[in-house]
């Protein structure tokens, strides 16, 4: 059976969780992380050498990094639509994971550590300006699904909405300042209607 190597409430970890539970790939978990084994330690520094979560261990292959690794998942053992065949349809889920972890992660990723882990040392104006460059980029998603009507790549799900679905669940849980972005809202509460993202990504913390 698959193995995911990583705390449930780690974003990059609930992403791939999010996926495998939309997709029906069973899959065993391990806690790693936080409160639970140190990744730190030669046995886990063996899997990954970066000492983070989330690892898939499938057999006797190793795969670390959650991009690549939703990948990996929906290539081998994912219904297709979630990374299609077709190589232009297969390229713009790929341009909007790039697009998440680009630019989307690292503005997230300060304004996270600031109010909800209350650490890091920011100042007023520097959170302010990672505010306004969260919002100005949840608006060229709201572009985005005000185009698609449905999901990032288009009208079915994939799993570039696995990585988005739980950026935007992050945004929208955060004590921040944001614009009324109607398509950004509609597409949060789809993702929600489903099962899956219930588990794994609403679970009491942003």
């Amino acid at each position: 059976m698959i193995e995911i190597y990583g705390r449930p409430t780690a974003w990059n970890v609930r992403k791939v969780l999010f996926f495998m539970e939309d997709a029906g790939i069973p899959y065993r978990r391990i806690d790693y992380g936080r409160a639970f084994r140190p990744t730190n330690t030669r046995e886990f520094l063996d899997i990954n050498p970066n000492g983070l979560v989330p690892v898939l261990k499938d057999e006797s292959f190793t795969l670390w990094e959650s991009h690549a690794i939703l990948r990996y998942l929906a290539a081998k053992y994912g219904p297709p639509g979630y990374y299609p065949g077709d190589l232009q349809s297969r390229s713009l889920v790929d341009q909007w994971l790039d697009w998440k972890l680009d630019h989307v992660s690292p503005a997230l990723r300060a304004l996270f550590m600031r109010h909800f882990l209350k650490v890091g040392e920011f100042a007023d104006r520097d959170a302010a300006e990672r505010e306004a460059e969260a919002n100005r980029l949840f608006a060229i998603l709201d572009n985005r699904l005000e185009k698609t009507g449905a999901y990032v790549a288009g009208a079915e799900i994939t799993i570039a909405d696995s990585a988005l679905g739980m950026a935007v669940h992050r945004w929208l849980n955060l004590p921040l300042r944001r614009p009324n972005l109607p398509h950004v809202t509609r597409y949060y509460e789809r993702l929600k209607k489903l099962p899956s993202f219930e588990k794994t990504i609403c679970i009491g913390i942003p």
